[in-house]
């Protein structure tokens, strides 16, 4: 090696210097010289994987491991990747072989106890989050996923319970303390969940969980009048047909959906069934989505705009976290027969929507679609719920505050329903 390419050493010492360029230039110059140093490779794999290029942290990894097979940190670090990347199955083995090399890891059980949860075995979920617990008790992070995954195997006394220990810990976390109130509700406690849902608020007037259970729980307790305003659709909900009747070639958009290398059929832990999706879109990949990214970041401002100007909506609880500085997170979704989405809320959000690239060739009026206002099923809710519908069209584009509920009609048709649906994610 020469004598100019940095040493492990130095380029760590940048890493701690918070100097990751600086870093990201030196791994790339000595792996260049030696492109399969195992350690160079994890060092530049965890870079990207700050930075959220999760595909190239992957790459690295990969590397890495073919050089240093089971070297533990490389094995947690590209499952927590995989994770992130919804490829839960991949993960899962990741941190099955990691509680193989050392059993008696709590961070190990907990990350496997938490891809069962978002994979729907509630069971296992359990099995796993109960020996983290056993190996580091009282871990809110562990308590939490315990608690959940209590009430998910109908154990919601017990549930409770626990939450009762995660807050104890953690009185002022809004995620542990809307865990609680989800729970309270499934216990048909609906002014206790009300409070803590409104604790939140006073925390972080952005918490969506809790503008979504403050709609749920004033629905219930008869708060007709507060119910009516957090869903607000003739001011709140954005119809708009100018987007397509830009430069988007929606051929083209069809065309790239449909061949989207990452599309995942009904993915762990989203709310499709019946169809696919892809994990978060990178926007710059080409120039198709370049356009797309150019026309739908316009309409979003512009839709930011109109919000911001109406008077009916200046003292509205969810505008009071209008963010100043945000970006745009997006994703493709392709309902095939029956395909369609059970009533889920976006909580990395502030602001959604969805933009439907082909609407499909619905074969009954009401297949496709979107309905708003019906909470996740299985909670005890009597009172009639707040709905509106939109019927899809190719070209259009529906915003919509992140805490509505939101789910689609079973989708009918010889071809398939694409969109691209998005967040605007505060940058705090």
């Amino acid at each position: 090696m020469s004598d100019h390419v940095a040493s492990t050493e130095h380029i760590r010492g940048l890493i701690r210097q918070g100097r990751g360029e600086a870093a990201m230039a030196a791994l790339n110059q000595a792996l260049a010289a030696m492109p399969y140093d195992p350690e160079r490779r994890y060092l530049r794999g965890m870079l990207h994987a700050a930075a959220n290029r999760n595909l190239q942290a992957i790459h690295d990894f990969d590397i890495a491991l073919q050089a240093a097979p089971q070297v533990p940190p490389l094995l947690f670090n590209r499952g927590l990747v995989l994770f992130r990347m919804e490829r839960m199955e991949e993960a899962l083995s990741d941190f099955e072989l990691l509680s193989r090399i050392d059993p008696s890891d709590a961070d190990t059980w907990t990350n496997i106890g938490l891809i069962h949860a978002r994979s729907g075995r509630a069971q296992a979920a359990l099995d796993s989050l109960q020996r983290a617990d056993r190996l580091r008790g009282d871990d809110p992070v562990i308590l939490r996923g315990l608690a959940n995954a209590l009430r998910d195997t109908g154990q919601v006394h017990e549930a409770a319970e626990v939450h009762q220990r995660v807050l104890s810990a953690s009185p002022s976390d809004p995620a542990a303390l809307t865990d609680y109130a989800l729970c309270l509700l499934s216990l048909g406690k609906v002014a206790q969940a009300d409070a803590l849902y409104r604790r939140v608020l006073r925390l972080d007037p952005a918490d969506q969980t809790a503008l979504a259970g403050l709609y749920m729980t004033a629905k219930e307790l008869g708060d007709q009048l507060l119910a009516e305003r957090l869903m607000d659709y003739p001011h709140l909900l954005g119809s708009d047909e100018a987007l397509a009747e830009s430069t988007i070639d929606l051929d083209a958009l069809r065309e790239l959906s449909l061949s989207h290398g990452g599309l995942i059929w009904e993915p762990a832990g989203r709310s499709t069934s019946l169809g696919r999706q892809s994990p978060m879109l990178d926007l710059s990949q080409n120039r198709v989505l370049q356009r797309f990214e150019q026309r739908l970041l316009q309409a979003v401002e512009s839709r930011m705009q109109v919000l911001s100007r109406s008077a009916s909506l200046a003292d509205h609880p969810w505008m009071q976290a209008m963010p100043k500085r945000w970006r745009l997170q997006s994703w493709i979704t392709v309902l095939e027969q029956g395909g369609h989405q059970t009533p889920h809320i976006h909580p990395a959000g502030w602001l959604s929507g969805v933009f439907y690239v082909d609407a499909g060739q619905p074969s009954a009026p009401a297949a496709g679609n979107l309905l708003f206002g019906h909470p996740q099923e299985g909670l005890p809710l009597q009172r009639p719920d707040l709905d509106h519908r939109v019927i899809p069209a190719s070209g259009r584009l529906v915003t919509f505050p992140s805490y509505f509920f939101h789910n689609t009609v079973a989708y009918q048709g010889p071809s398939p329903r694409i969109s691209i649906a998005f967040d605007v994610v505060p940058i705090r």
